[in-house]
């Protein structure tokens, strides 16, 4: 028997997969002509598939009474959690990617109570992880942190 919970959860990450599959569908002016060929969109396409396989899954899925008892006491942890990516989203363009994903961890991590010796430098190590990633590995330029531009 399909609950409340399992409708409301499922059916919001069914709708998120399906926005996110609208955008990677889309045409990309940059990408080959075959549409059947690898492109840099491929791999998105195969996580966003199996994100909605895995949504219809848990919405249909059964689940124990105490599902929606749950969901609604975890539901004030859950608008923090999405409010944190909501600042992370907004900040990446002011304060660089390294910046705004150290201050995005600090801040989940303090959410979620992860409080111990280990939280700064595992933050520190991967939002420096993500920089290099994307600035030295990948080559892709990255928003700069608003205050460089003064110097």
């Amino acid at each position: 028997m399909v609950k409340r919970g399992n409708i409301l959860a499922g059916g919001i990450f069914l709708l998120i997969g399906l926005c996110l599959l609208k955008v990677a569908m889309a045409p990309h002016e940059m990408l080959f002509a075959d549409p059947n060929a690898m492109h840099i969109m491929t791999y998105p396409k195969i996580l966003i598939f199996i994100w909605i396989g895995a949504s219809v899954l848990y919405l249909l899925g059964p689940r124990d009474e105490n599902d929606w008892y749950d969901f609604k006491k975890a539901r004030i942890q859950l608008g923090k959690v999405l409010l944190c990516i909501v600042a992370y989203v907004f900040t990446f363009e002011y304060i660089g990617l390294f910046g705004s994903t150290l201050l995005f961890l600090l801040v989940f991590f303090w959410i979620m109570g992860y409080r111990n010796k280990l939280t700064v430098p595992v933050a520190v190590m991967v939002a420096l992880l993500a920089w290099l990633s994307f600035e030295k590995l990948l080559g892709i330029p990255m928003p700069r942190p608003f205050f460089l531009a003064l110097l």
